[in-house]
């Protein structure tokens, strides 16, 4: 995940909202996350899911600012671009939201992506999340500001419209 964002160029990283003067060093980074594998379920600060493809890397999903047992803010980064638009990027974030459902027993999930990125406000919205506005904000760490578009989804609702391309 972090040699998604270190090595992607500053084309992709100002599509997806992202400053690169504002990335840690790989070290910084590792120093923040790693504790979170040790941490309990209802501890963790941060979760991340791995995503392979025909024995292949392909992405992450992750869920921050959690609020165990409540919602969570989630994000899907599908690295390779040749893969983007063939359904991956829908079923791997389909999954990572039931997991991310069911293991942080959340009510509410929350993806606030950068409003001038279509594709994964493309994808919310055939994942059955409900857009609720768009606000200006600065939405993390590593990010500038920006105008973002807020998708929020009930769990309980299910989290995928047949669909086969994202």
């Amino acid at each position: 995940m972090i040699g998604y964002f270190h090595g992607a160029g500053e084309e992709a990283l100002a599509m997806m909202g992202v400053d690169p003067a504002r990335l840690p060093s790989r070290e910084a980074w590792l120093d923040r996350l790693l504790p979170d594998l040790a941490r309990p379920l209802p501890q963790k600060l941060t979760y991340y899911l791995a995503w392979r493809s025909d024995g292949l890397e392909v992405g992450h999903s992750n869920a921050n600012q959690i609020v165990f047992g409540v919602r969570a803010h989630v994000h899907l980064h599908l690295w390779i671009p040749e893969r983007r638009r063939s359904g991956l990027g829908l079923a791997c974030f389909t999954e990572s939201i039931r997991r991310f459902a069911a293991d942080l027993e959340l009510k509410q999930i929350v993806c606030e992506p950068y409003a001038a990125n279509p594709g994964p406000n493309r994808l919310l919205e055939r994942a059955g999340f409900t857009f609720v506005r768009r606000y200006r904000t600065t939405p993390g760490l590593i990010n500038f500001e920006q105008e973002v578009n807020r998708w929020e989804l009930l769990p309980a609702r299910p989290t995928a419209r047949a669909s086969s391309a994202d």
